[in-house]
């Protein structure tokens, strides 16, 4: 298995760390793929490649200026590169506890996709009834239907590149670039939205061309969810200053993210820089602050486990 991994802006100096528990935990190799990133975040990747070599397949340059979608970028390494059976990719924020690889080989024995990543900051993952978008956190309908995950997933290639070309779609396909044959089918089957994210369009085709998904989250993997975008916002409202929030954090129920991304960072910061894990703040509700106890257990572990990595 290789893995792909997409980087953004100035993020990996952070998000080595979670790589590193990924090869620990696993013997599955990686690709790491930069999405413009800044010339000493490229710097520091391709260092880290170099001292894992025997890990690290390569270093993909899939947009050296303009930051794209995280679908397209995986969508160029897919058309460019060919990893044998499987086409897998994982998000750059999932750290693993232990070893997690084989539990999703048992599921690839009776399916042709599987898909993982659970965000911590929610615990809500079903579309909720009204919606116009079927968004990241999204990983089924109300009914049931597995739209699976963006976060992590294994595909059989030779079926997923086949429903690619029947409908002309690709894992960055967002909704707007639907051919009308393709609306129709998805609508037929009570899948019409005005937009989805990545992978969500693939998978909905991908069932109905008549091939098993299957989402699975793994007990031993913790996701933060939005760190990169946190990190390196590829749009962002200024606040003054350098300070930059990123532009979701102004809709209805993203607070939990924006905090948990936040004090994600933080504490990271602070035990990469060896000095102690800040406390969690004091003014949120007890589900929040449970996250955020949890989030500074993880991540201090984290990086104090993989501080030579």
């Amino acid at each position: 298995m290789i893995f792909n991994v997409v980087l953004t802006g100035n993020t990996f100096w952070h998000l080595r760390y979670f790589v590193c528990s990924l090869m620990a935990e696993s013997d599955a190799q990686f690709r790491l793929v930069c999405n413009a990133c800044t010339p000493d975040a490229t710097a520091l990747i391709h260092a880290f490649a170099e001292r894992h070599r025997d890990r690290v397949v390569e270093v993909f340059e899939a947009s050296t200026t303009t930051m794209v979608a995280h679908g397209v970028a995986l969508d160029a390494v897919l058309a460019e590169r060919d990893d044998g059976e499987f086409f897998c990719f994982v998000d750059p924020d999932i750290a693993a506890r232990a070893p997690f690889l084989q539990r999703f080989l048992d599921d690839l024995a009776h399916c042709d996709a599987v898909t993982s990543g659970k965000e911590l900051w929610t615990d809500d993952n079903v579309l909720p009834p009204g919606q116009i978008g079927v968004g990241g956190r999204h990983f089924y309908d109300a009914n049931g239907f597995v739209f699976g995950s963006p976060h992590l997933a294994l595909y059989r290639r030779t079926p997923l590149e086949e429903t690619m070309k029947r409908w002309n779609v690709g894992l960055g396909a967002a909704g707007p670039d639907l051919s009308d044959d393709a609306r129709e089918v998805m609508a037929a089957a009570g899948h019409a939205y005005a937009v989805y994210d990545t992978g969500k369009i693939v998978n909905i085709l991908f069932q109905l061309d008549g091939h098993r998904l299957v989402h699975d989250d793994h007990p031993e993997l913790v996701h933060i969810g939005g760190l990169s975008h946190f990190l390196s916002p590829p749009d962002a409202i200024t606040e003054g200053g350098e300070h930059k929030t990123p532009s979701w954090a102004k809709f209805a129920g993203m607070e939990p993210r924006l905090q948990v991304a936040q004090f994600t960072a933080l504490v990271m910061r602070s035990r990469i820089e060896e000095r102690p894990a800040p406390a969690v703040p004091s003014q949120f509700d007890a589900e929040l602050t449970a996250r955020l106890e949890f989030v500074r257990t993880e991540m201090t572990a984290l990086v104090d486990d993989h501080r030579d990595c």
